[in-house]
């Protein structure tokens, strides 16, 4: 797929759009979505080797439809990194399924032959709690027992 129509399919999308948002939900997740112009201007301000440097991953901990995420995979095509090499350095956690489920097919672009990728890097969970392995475990450590969590703190006072 040519860069155009790349930019084209992530960009071409209303704000907020493709999911009923009713303002129960807006006030209980402190839902609101960066506009595309300020993604674009945060990632003015960050290194730029991060999207020329094919070994170099980003993170979005509250990615909702990949509006920052979908701008730094523009920014790596545009640095000449293939698609499935910038995709696969791109991760996102959002607490809602239907904003992971857009933010997979805006960043696939068509390109269902890399869905394997997207499911795995981007996940739904709480930011707050998820373990950051994006390796399909269990998605939070509460396994951990009162043992292994009283030596865990105690190892912060060594």
């Amino acid at each position: 797929m040519e860069l155009n129509k790349i930019i084209d399919h992530i960009r071409n999308r209303s704000y907020m759009s493709g999911i009923e948002r009713e303002d129960v939900r807006v006030k209980s997740t402190g839902e609101v979505f960066t506009p595309t112009n300020i993604a674009q201007y945060m990632l003015d301000t960050m290194d730029q080797s991060i999207f020329t440097d094919t070994t170099k991953t980003v993170i979005d901990n509250s990615c909702g439809d990949g509006q920052l995420i979908s701008e730094v995979l523009i920014r790596k095509l545009e640095n000449g990194i293939d698609f499935a090499t910038a995709l696969s350095t791109i991760y996102g956690v959002d607490l809602m399924l239907d904003n992971i489920n857009l933010c997979r097919e805006r960043l696939l672009c068509g390109r269902e032959d890399l869905r394997h990728i997207v499911e795995q890097n981007i996940v739904c969970a709480d930011a707050l709690r998820y373990h950051y392995r994006f390796d399909n475990s269990h998605l939070y450590d509460d396994e951990i027992t009162e043992q292994k969590q009283q030596a865990l703190f105690a190892s912060l006072f060594d």
